[in-house]
């Protein structure tokens, strides 16, 4: 009884979370070295157009610099399928992009850049940079604390091993939210102090409020949400609630 019982809640779980992305806007303030800068970012999710299609864009913005990524992808079984991914960035005299098109049968990613175009194969669960995330959408939500994902950058292949280590209770514009702390270690990094968290509210479907990269002891950025459009924690756990009515065993 117990084990169907458990059964019944992990299928609830991945349920819900199988279900269709929420859309939201952030607004975020870029920190170095705990001094606000005039760098703001903005992270937006929104339908594309399709069933199941989703774009997400990440931009930054400032007097010196834009920095954009953005990624069209689609959301199946709770995990995201890269259809295209674009980075670019002007600054400082210089225009750097990537625009990759995924395809799947057979997998391979087509990348352009400043430089040149290539093609490479992939494997059939490769994501792009700024979707990988949502992987552990899924992955924390049935308790488990870790998990590996490979990304396609220009004409590289990353390995990313995301790892839950610890708990932390925030300041966000919803309010207090409860966080996981989650370190993104890579594989073969060659700065061993080099580290970069994630702070991601599992009340908000593990969406990020707050990130922190530290090249080394001397500079560290912050990325902190300061505005935010879109479910609020109240319109979540609600629908959450619907939707575990849905797939609770008798219901019709």
């Amino acid at each position: 009884m117990r084990i169907a019982l458990l059964i019944a809640l992990l299928l609830s779980s991945l349920s819900a979370y199988s279900e269709p992305l929420a859309p939201f806007a952030a607004e975020f303030r870029i920190y170095v070295n705990k001094l606000p800068t005039p760098v703001k970012a903005d992270l937006v999710l929104e339908p594309a157009g399709k069933p199941d299609y989703y774009h997400m864009l990440l931009k930054a913005k400032s007097f010196l610099l834009t920095n954009k990524e953005e990624s069209y992808f689609y959301w199946n079984d709770c995990q995201p399928r890269t259809d295209r991914y674009v980075h670019e960035f002007d600054g400082f005299g210089q225009h750097r992009y990537h625009h990759m098109q995924f395809q799947w049968d057979p997998p391979r990613v087509h990348n352009e850049s400043e430089d040149d175009a290539a093609s490479m194969d992939i494997a059939d669960d490769t994501l792009d940079e700024l979707t990988i995330l949502l992987r552990g959408r899924c992955v924390f939500a049935t308790g488990d604390k870790e998990y590996t994902v490979t990304s396609a950058y220009g004409d590289d292949l990353r390995t990313h091993h995301f790892v839950v280590i610890d708990r932390e209770k925030i300041d966000t514009p919803l309010g207090k939210v409860d966080t996981l702390v989650v370190e993104n270690r890579r594989t073969g990094d060659s700065k061993k102090k080099r580290r970069t968290l994630f702070w991601v509210a599992p009340d908000l479907d593990y969406m990020v409020v707050k990130a922190k990269h530290i090249e080394s002891t001397f500079l560290k950025a912050e990325m902190i949400m300061i505005d935010y459009h879109g479910p609020t924690l109240e319109e979540r756990a609600a629908a959450a609630e619907d939707q575990a009515k849905k797939t609770r065993p008798g219901a019709e």
